[in-house]
């Protein structure tokens, strides 16, 4: 009985209405319930569309009459089609979910860009060329033209020429790249340092010039056509930073209520909702923070998420993913929300936790959910790109995430990074989607049949971003069709 319950309710929800307890019952009384349950939204939506939640009297309105046997449906009833039968698949990867620790010897850090070499060295190596080892070519004959796979260790840039410093698991060597080549001179101006990348070289004398530079990227087609996956929806947001002064409450109930009230047929669709991380504003984040904060204490941040977010319908599954503002250990690979604070979000509904980065599989389509700390590295060390100008090159800083087949490509930056056993910030599988927040500006797009998302921030401007001129999209959520993979950037202002 409980589970037939449940099912009146997630259907009466998924049509965009709410029962009454007594409604419920009276439904679940019935010979064919969800199929009387089915009539009776049909009617209201014809007769009374103003009608959100159905209690006993629309009920009886609608002509459903009591005899000896309880309740039945009258005659007036219009038929309707059964909607399809819909079941929740969700798969989390277990590796982004353990809590991973470090001693912070050498030994450790080998092992680490070992693992990130021979990972991205394995994709490159799908591209079907044939790739030779330094120590080889350093021996090979003057003259002679070669592909290296190499990590790149330093650029020196000079008036003619940039000098790259790479290695690969045999030796080091400099490369010489001449300015006099534009095309490649752009593209090597946009590699990162410890980025693994292929090098095409000719050996002239005994210097090594470089003739082409190309990333792992991902092929131009690669996903196939699923014809049978469901047209259900699912949101992707981040960045609530619940706590702040600045967070806009406001845009949020604009958001619950598309969620909740809309006759959309997309709303009616969504079954999914994910979190891209900083849920919270956090506490000591950053010199001074307390000014800033509405609440002072992480369990009360806590307490005030966990009451926001049991007003997103209960239909929708939500899964909430981790970000630096979070009360986690600040190093990638984060593991999911400690169990203290878990159990405030639990009080009103179920969540799934997962860590960040985090690789989860919705209806078959394989999402990548990463906080995006590193692209505060990348708009620094990228040409042309800065926080004042984000909005129109965010495109670019998650294509290069794509491109270097890597989450964090420069290490010992600004970006936090445990070196574990193996690197778990490559990109060993493509993505259908990439769902990134924290620099707060909202982006929604494709490259090479990934779909990028940024889902923006429910934050307004700090004053940090006011001093690197960084406007921040504000009240902001993506809704992807997961069966056609269409994206849509929504707006609650």
């Amino acid at each position: 009985m409980e589970l037939l319950r449940k099912k009146i309710v997630e259907e009466a929800l998924r049509e965009g209405y709410n029962l009454t307890a007594e409604a419920i019952s009276i439904i679940e009384s019935q010979q064919k319930p969800l199929e009387t349950l089915r009539q009776i939204i049909n009617y209201l939506k014809i007769s009374r569309p103003e009608v959100i939640v159905v209690d006993s009297s629309h009920i009886m309105e609608v002509g459903l009459k009591t005899n000896e046997a309880g309740y039945i449906v009258s005659d007036i009833m219009i038929e309707k089609e059964p909607l399809e039968e819909w079941a929740p698949k969700i798969e989390v990867d277990d590796k982004f979910l353990k809590n991973y620790r470090i001693e912070g010897n050498i030994t450790e850090f080998q092992n680490y860009f070992k693992s990130r070499y021979m990972k991205l060295k394995s994709i490159l190596e799908k591209r079907g060329e044939s790739f030779s080892k330094i120590i080889d070519v350093l021996k090979s004959p003057k003259g002679s033209e070669s592909t290296l796979i190499v990590m790149l260790l330093e650029k020196i840039e000079k008036e003619q020429s940039i000098i790259l410093q790479v290695e690969d698991d045999t030796s080091t060597v400099k490369l010489v790249a001449p300015k006099r080549d534009s095309e490649l001179t752009r593209k090597i101006e946009r590699l990162l340092v410890d980025q693994v990348l292929g090098v095409r070289v000719v050996k002239v004398n005994n210097v090594l010039f470089v003739r082409d530079v190309f990333m792992p990227d991902v092929p131009l087609k690669w996903r196939s056509v699923n014809e049978n996956a469901p047209e259900v929806y699912i949101v992707l947001i981040s960045d609530l930073h619940v706590g702040s002064r600045k967070f806009r409450r406001d845009l949020w109930e604009n958001f619950l209520d598309w969620l909740s009230n809309t006759r959309d047929a997309e709303v009616k669709r969504i079954r999914y909702m994910i979190i891209a991380g900083d849920i919270v504003d956090g506490v000591g984040v950053f010199p001074k923070q307390d000014r800033e904060l509405e609440y002072t204490s992480v369990t009360q941040q806590m307490e005030e998420v966990a009451k926001l977010l049991s007003e997103v319908p209960k239909e929708i599954k939500l899964i909430i993913s981790i970000g630096n503002h979070d009360p986690v250990v600040k190093a990638l690979p984060q593991p999911p929300l400690p169990k203290k604070y878990r159990k405030i979000l639990e009080k009103y509904r179920e969540y799934i936790f997962v860590g960040n980065p985090a690789v989860i599989r919705v209806e078959d389509r394989r999402i990548l959910v990463y906080h995006g700390q590193s692209l505060d590295d990348i708009i620094q060390y990228l040409p042309n790109t800065s926080y004042s100008i984000l909005d129109r090159e965010i495109r670019n800083v998650l294509e290069m995430l794509i491109q270097c087949r890597h989450l964090a490509p420069i290490y010992g930056e600004n970006t936090p990074i445990l070196p574990t056993p193996e690197d778990l910030l490559v990109i060993e599988d493509i993505p259908d989607i990439l769902h990134t927040g924290h620099v707060h500006v909202a982006y929604a797009g494709n490259y090479r049949d990934v779909v990028l998302v940024n889902s923006g921030t429910w934050q307004e401007q700090t004053s940090y971003q006011r001093e690197v001129g960084l406007e921040p999209t504000v009240g902001t959520a993506v809704l992807v069709n997961l069966k056609t993979l269409s994206v849509k950037l929504k707006k609650f202002t």
